[in-house]
């Protein structure tokens, strides 16, 4: 009789409860409700990923411009901008010379996969306006506005303080 009664037992441990099963599908269902609309709506998620592209791209191009020594060799005497455009933003380093820098020159960057060097971020048309940003030797916003505006369903800044900071507002 005991063997048979282990033999039940094991049998009722290999399934589940009517009850257990309840209880997945619920915290199933609510987990769905809340997390699915998120995933549906894509641009949401683009909003963020280009707003935090474009705030690690801004502290490179600020740690660029504070390493470019002005009395070093020609390598480091160069201007490091972030070029914003209407559908992407990538970064350029340009000629520092005597009367400032050249402003950056790189044509067609977001309408060619040739421009693989500036490593472009690519977006939906407006979703930033235009600009240069360049950054002086203490880390300053020398060129540029800011905040800067991500135009999505999340309505998204980037803002650049007066000392440099760069962070999401």
């Amino acid at each position: 009789m005991s063997r048979g009664f282990a033999q039940n037992l094991k049998s009722k441990q290999q399934a589940f409860t009517l009850i257990e099963l309840v209880i997945v599908i619920i915290v199933l269902g609510v987990l769905a409700a809340v997390a699915v609309p998120k995933f549906v709506n894509k641009s949401g998620f683009e909003d963020y990923t280009v707003q935090d592209q474009l705030i690690a791209r801004l502290r490179l191009v600020q740690l660029q411009g504070m390493n470019a020594d002005p009395d070093a060799g020609a390598v480091e005497n160069a201007c490091y901008w972030l070029v914003v455009k209407s559908t992407c933003f990538y970064h350029e380093h340009t000629v520092k010379t005597a009367g400032g820098c050249a402003p950056p020159s790189a044509p067609n960057v977001c309408a060619s996969d040739d421009y693989n060097q500036y490593n472009a971020v690519s977006y939906p048309s407006g979703m930033l306006t235009a600009g240069n940003y360049r950054f002086d030797l203490q880390g300053k916003l020398i060129s540029g506005t800011s905040p800067i505006l991500i135009n999505g369903d999340n309505n998204l800044k980037v803002k650049i303080e007066t000392e440099g900071y760069i962070h999401e507002q």
